[in-house]
């Protein structure tokens, strides 16, 4: 496995570079949504023309172009199977040199069918992007399979993808907890995966908000790429953000030491915003997962009905809670949930600065109210 890794470091890092911190290369990696993409393409494009390629291009669901390396070809009667690792860089992943492979199989007609087989888990609880029962491959892979296959040729194709020891390696990840049985989750944001070496991390958002602190004396911090595109739809550019990823309090007490800032906007996701409310300034779910009992409690203070509160108390996602409160008509709770979480942040800088929450659903919409005009 050695020589495989560092084949693929090789390969890889040309490609996707790597964060220098503290003069050590943390690289980056692929998503388990870019090697479905890229067998899938390879396969479909083995049936269309008969050549067996050593590596695929494709564009990433971030819009980078890359070189995904095959592994190898199995011909059937009437399918191809085509095989490539996951290569997750630096980054702690319990799929690393995952064996990712899909089973193409031309149609009569255009449609392009895609499924989970061995390996991919099952979707069994309601609340994700896939409806019960589907194959836990989500949106944004399945988008890029079919674009990359129909940027080259209006034939269709049942395409089936799987991971060999899927079941395993799935143990090792929070998918039973989300309802997500039998195999690990095909998914990717951007393509890409960024290293999450925490001491790096660490050292990079610290040197990151050294230079922010000299610029202005207001700083924006956003949990990760997904918050900062928000941010940038409401105008707020990224040469301004600093990306914190889990580590809130870190990043605070690093501001803490620039006696200049004044204001902080703390923006993303509801999933993670909400448990700022609840004192919890490491927001990854290994420390601490409370997002439900914040919600609730608060929810409560409100008067919300008693079937609210019960359906968020067993709600299985965020997304499903949000949903729940729409129907109910209680979004204030919204408003609620940020302003305790600012008056937790301001304590916990021991009011050094003044911190604004800003929370994000599911589609970069804003929850709560908060005036970013500071911040733009």
């Amino acid at each position: 496995m050695d020589e495989l890794r560092e084949s693929l470091q090789d390969f890889y890092e040309v490609q996707l570079g790597f964060i220098n911190v503290n003069n050590k290369k943390i690289r980056r990696g692929i998503t388990t949504g870019t090697v479905a993409t890229a067998v899938s393409k390879a396969g479909a494009m083995f049936i269309c023309d008969g050549k067996k390629r050593d590596y695929i291009n494709i564009k990433t669901t971030g819009g980078k172009s890359l070189d995904v390396i095959i592994e190898k070809y199995e011909e059937n009667d009437d399918s191809i199977l085509v095989y490539a690792r996951k290569y997750a860089g630096d980054d702690i992943d319990a799929t690393n040199l995952a064996l990712i492979y899909a089973r193409v199989k031309k149609r009569d007609d255009s449609e392009i069918n895609i499924t989970g087989g061995e390996g991919v888990g099952i979707v069994t609880r309601a609340g994700l992007d896939i409806d019960v029962g589907q194959s836990a491959i989500n949106p944004k892979p399945r988008e890029s399979i079919i674009r990359e296959i129909q940027s080259f040729t209006s034939v269709g194709f049942d395409i089936t993808i799987c991971v060999k020891d899927g079941e395993v390696i799935a143990k090792k990840t929070f998918n039973e907890r989300l309802g997500i049985v039998k195999g690990i989750s095909i998914i990717g944001t951007t393509g890409i995966v960024e290293p999450m070496s925490i001491e790096a991390l660490k050292s990079s958002i610290e040197k990151e908000i050294k230079v922010k602190s000299k610029e202005g004396d207001k700083i924006v911090l956003s949990f990760g790429n997904m918050g900062e595109k928000a941010l940038n739809k409401l105008g707020i550019s990224s040469d301004k953000i600093c990306i914190c990823s889990n580590y809130v309090g870190d990043a605070l007490e690093y501001i803490s030491n620039h006696d200049n800032v004044t204001d902080v906007l703390i923006a993303g996701n509801f999933a993670k915003a909400v448990k700022l409310a609840g004192g919890i300034f490491n927001t990854h779910s290994h420390v601490a997962d409370a997002k439900n009992e914040i919600i609730a409690a608060n929810l409560a203070v409100l008067k919300a009905p008693y079937e609210l509160i019960k359906s968020v108390m067993e709600a299985n996602t965020t997304r499903q809670i949000t949903q729940y409160i729409s129907a109910d008509k209680f979004e204030r709770v919204y408003d609620v949930l940020a302003r305790r979480a600012e008056e937790k942040c301001d304590i916990f800088v021991k009011h050094k600065f003044k911190n604004h929450i800003l929370m994000f659903d599911y589609d970069d919409e804003m929850l709560n109210s908060v005036d970013i005009s500071l911040f733009i």
